[in-house]
């Protein structure tokens, strides 16, 4: 097993949770390694965070564990759990958050971290990512076995993701949502490219390499012209562009400047794809 604990949380780095969480990893696993995802998800935000989290899983050594606190309902009824897939293991609440990437991996197990022996006391209200979660993850990367740390449930019991990867195709027209907006202004699609590919022949659409598309985004009332294209500095600056970005989602962008601000866009807005 790999002896990798990978954080993903919404904690920000100026205050003592994340060093909180690592400090007790450490002292439960001496020679684990801890990796930072990110710390920067908005708060609260549980789609974006499963987003992340479905984007990176992937790239990571097989057996690594991701310890993922974006929780908005800790103190509350939600569970504590452990999701044991085919190649990693996803801690954390049981509020959707890890469903994505674990579905894609395969579930083979699922725990509930209920075994006091393993958690660290007092367990705080309002801080389980410390208490819970990272125990969890630490004495799993220690070789202690699933079935010691918790309850087995099945994976119907298991609170369904916001995060919705889908569209909708009909003729001469592909209706998604804006899933996230990066620190360029990069707009990433609710589908995989290659998903796409398949709802654009359905639709009547062309989508090869320099067919021009109208990009119309519903909530906002604003529209422009978009090319497809493998990427967007292939293009004159200022270009919308269509493309497969690195994570194979389809992504909106535009050389040197920002899709989210030609087109007005926020997560969650309603975007529609028809041939020029």
């Amino acid at each position: 097993m790999s002896r990798i604990i990978a954080f993903l949380t919404d904690f920000g780095t100026r205050d003592p949770y994340v060093s909180a969480m690592k400090a007790v990893a450490l002292s439960i696993a001496p020679d684990v390694k801890l990796v930072d995802i990110t710390h920067e998800v908005t708060s609260f935000d549980i789609e974006e965070a499963s987003f992340i989290l479905l984007a990176v899983y992937r790239y990571f050594p097989r057996g690594t564990i991701f310890v993922v606190v974006v929780d908005p309902g800790v103190g509350s009824e939600r569970r504590p759990i452990l999701i044991e897939t085919q190649n990693y293991f996803f801690v954390g609440p049981d509020n959707g958050v890890l469903i994505p990437a674990a579905e894609e991996d395969g579930i083979k197990r699922v725990i509930v971290l209920d075994n006091p022996r393993y958690h660290r006391h007092p367990v705080s209200a309002s801080f389980h990512g410390r208490d819970i979660f990272t125990p969890a993850a630490a004495w799993l990367a220690r070789g202690i076995p699933l079935h010691e740390l918790g309850s087995e449930t099945s994976p119907s019991t298991l609170v369904r993701p916001r995060l919705k990867l889908e569209a909708k195709a009909e003729q001469g027209r592909i209706t998604l949502k804006a899933i996230h907006v990066d620190v360029f202004g990069n707009t990433i699609l609710s589908i995989r490219w290659n998903k796409l590919v398949e709802l654009a022949k359905e639709a009547g659409i062309r989508l090869e390499i320099g067919a021009k598309l109208n990009v119309v985004n519903l909530s906002s009332g604003k529209n422009a012209e978009a090319i497809v294209e493998r990427v967007f500095s292939v293009v004159p600056e200022g270009t919308l562009v269509l493309y497969r970005n690195s994570f194979d989602f389809a992504e909106l962008a535009v050389n040197r400047g920002s899709a989210a601000r030609l087109l007005a866009v926020r997560k969650g807005d309603t975007i529609v794809l028809e041939q020029a």
